[in-house]
C-alpha cells in the first residue's frame, strides 16, 4: 500500500485581500501546490507531468488572518487512460472544511506538447488508491 501524509501549506499574508480573508482565487494556487506535493509523495510522473485540465470547486468556509495552514486530502475518483480524476478536500488548522473540489489531471509530454497515456506503475498506485478508498 501506498503511504501518503497530507502537507500542511502555511497561509501567507498575501493571499489576503481587501476584506481581510483568503481571496478566493488563492484556494486554487494552495490546491495546486498540495496536489503537486500528493503526486510527488506518490511517485507520480515518471517521463511525464500531470496538468489541470478541468478543476470545480465549493468554497465552504473562509480563510482569515488566524488561519495559520491549510492540509488538503486526495482521494482518487477515477483513473481513465491519461487523466486522473481526484476529490479533494482543504481544511483549516482548526479541521474544518473550507473548500470542496474536484481536480481532472492529464498526463502530458512537454516536448510533444500532447497528452501521454498513464504509466503502468502510475495506473497500479493510482487504482491501488482508489479500491483502499473503496471506490468502485
Amino acid at each position: 500500500m501506498t503511504d501518503v501524509t497530507p502537507a500542511w501549506l502555511p497561509l501567507r499574508f498575501r493571499d489576503l485581500d481587501a476584506y481581510g480573508h483568503v481571496y478566493h482565487a488563492e484556494y486554487l494556487t494552495l490546491l495546486d501546490d498540495a496536489r503537486t506535493q500528493w503526486f510527488t509523495q506518490l511517485g507520480l510522473s515518471g517521463d511525464g507531468d500531470y496538468v489541470l485540465a478541468r478543476m470545480e470547486i465549493d468554497w465552504v468556509s473562509p480563510l482569515g488572518p488566524a488561519d495559520r495552514s491549510v492540509r488538503v486530502d486526495f482521494a482518487v475518483e477515477a483513473v481513465g487512460t491519461k487523466s486522473l480524476t481526484l476529490a479533494e478536500t482543504m481544511y483549516a488548522d482548526d479541521g474544518r472544511a473550507v473548500a470542496r473540489s474536484r481536480s481532472v489531471t492529464v498526463r502530458w509530454d512537454r516536448a510533444a506538447a500532447a497528452s501521454l497515456p498513464l504509466t503502468p506503475a502510475d495506473r497500479r498506485i493510482l487504482e491501488e488508491l482508489r479500491a483502499t478508498e473503496g471506490r468502485p
